[in-house]
């Protein structure tokens, strides 16, 4: 008989998150699958369109895949006030849906839990288990509460210790544990037995990883100039401050970085380019569709990334490294810890550690001069991704650990 498996998300389809192929890859191996997820809304931070409470989408039944999309409150612009109420209202939806699973719907054999942020999002599928004596996998992509000081959004070290406390409690509960650098094993093993935990590091999106067919894209690369492109996400975290100040030592260099995203901080960097006088260096393009990235990366020279400097980010593999990756260009990056390791050591681009400008400037200058052999990095950067974090790998891999348990 086929596993029955329950799956916790606050994100999936339209959204685009990686839990969106493991559902995919699991469908295909003929699970009962049931997601419950809520209303999409990232990152716009309003409901699409066609989807709400009273849509015929809020629930949705494609043969042995049940989707369940619960009423929540949308992110709006980002403010903090809004995400908290965005968490809460999704925690108290699944709390009160997962009462009727555990009464009204017949046995799910494992629950996986997608766990982006917050850590409450992991209680109601604890509930569940506790009635239903389930197996429980914890797919932990956000590590709190390191990553709330790390970005300093609590900074009292009561209130973190505290936090640490119930967190380690919740943990006991999961019989498995996924997380995607290794490095972060060392924060884990105080919560969970070693054996429990399993090295599941992101993929690139499969829209990217086949992609074959250029699209045509909104602006002129053009060849005369060192053309940087950088995809995803514009908050605080990304550090933009300092690269504004890095390419403020390169007027006499011909470059362009391109920023292809959004987020909260994207109109805060717009202000100091324009205070600085570098909107000819810094060009913003608006949110692109999986389908169009890899026509944007396919034709820079770099591809970059950085994270600030705080130590939570050390442990981080971000998903964008092995996205760029994939993609088969060299990368260029501001960023510490485990991420630039792998990059310097792979010889997949250039790493300079975070906070370094000065240091990313003169980087960017021995490119310009030929330094390096960015086509030799862009060769490693395909092999290194097609050798480790191919999407097929983590297909066979989880449908090993579900099976298993």
């Amino acid at each position: 008989m086929a596993k029955r498996i329950l799956i916790y998300t606050n994100h999936y389809f339209p959204e685009q998150f990686k839990i969106n192929d493991v559902v995919d890859w699991l469908k295909v191996d003929d699970f009962k699958i049931r997601v419950v997820t809520g209303t999409p809304n990232y990152p716009s931070g309003t409901i699409y369109s066609g989807y709400g409470i009273f849509s015929k989408k809020s629930v949705e039944i494609k043969d042995n895949l049940t989707i369940n999309r619960l009423p929540l409150i949308p992110r709006g612009s980002g403010s903090k006030l809004f995400i908290v109420f965005n968490y809460l209202s999704y925690f108290i939806s699944t709390l009160a849906f997962t009462f009727y699973l555990i009464f009204f719907k017949k046995k799910y054999d494992v629950v996986l839990v997608h766990h982006t942020s917050p850590f409450f999002i992991s209680i109601a599928p604890i509930i569940y288990k506790t009635f239903r004596s389930s197996k429980n996998i914890l797919w932990d992509l956000d590590i709190w509460p390191q990553t709330l000081e790390g970005m300093n959004i609590i900074k009292n070290k009561t209130l973190i210790n505290s936090l640490e406390h119930i967190v380690k409690k919740i943990y006991k509960f999961y019989d498995e544990v996924l997380i995607t650098s290794r490095s972060l094993q060392n924060i884990i093993n105080s919560r969970v037995d070693e054996n429990k935990i399993h090295f599941f590091p992101n993929w690139a999106d499969q829209e990217i990883e086949s992609q074959k067919v250029l699209n045509d894209i909104e602006i002129e690369i053009d060849p005369d100039f060192l053309n940087i492109i950088y995809m995803g996400n514009v908050g605080e975290a990304q550090d933009f401050d300092l690269v504004v100040k890095s390419l403020q030592t390169l007027k006499n260099i011909k470059i362009r970085l391109y920023i292809i995203g959004g987020g909260r901080y994207k109109s805060k960097f717009k202000e100091l380019v324009d205070i600085d006088n570098l909107s000819s260096k810094i060009i913003f393009v608006k949110h692109q569709n999986l389908s169009n990235v890899y026509s944007y990366a396919i034709q820079s020279d770099l591809l970059f990334l950085s994270l600030k400097n705080e130590e939570i980010f050390e442990y981080t593999l971000p998903a964008k490294l092995q996205m760029y990756m994939s993609i088969g260009k060299p990368i260029l990056a501001m960023i510490s810890g485990v991420a630039n390791n792998l990059v310097n050591n792979s010889n997949v681009g250039i790493a300079v550690e975070s906070g370094d400008y000065i240091k990313l400037a003169d980087e960017i200058n021995n490119i310009c001069n030929n330094k390096y052999d960015l086509k030799k990095m862009a060769y490693n950067s395909k092999q290194t991704y097609d050798l480790n974090f191919k999407s097929t790998l983590r297909r066979e891999q989880i449908i090993k650990l579900i099976k298993s348990i």
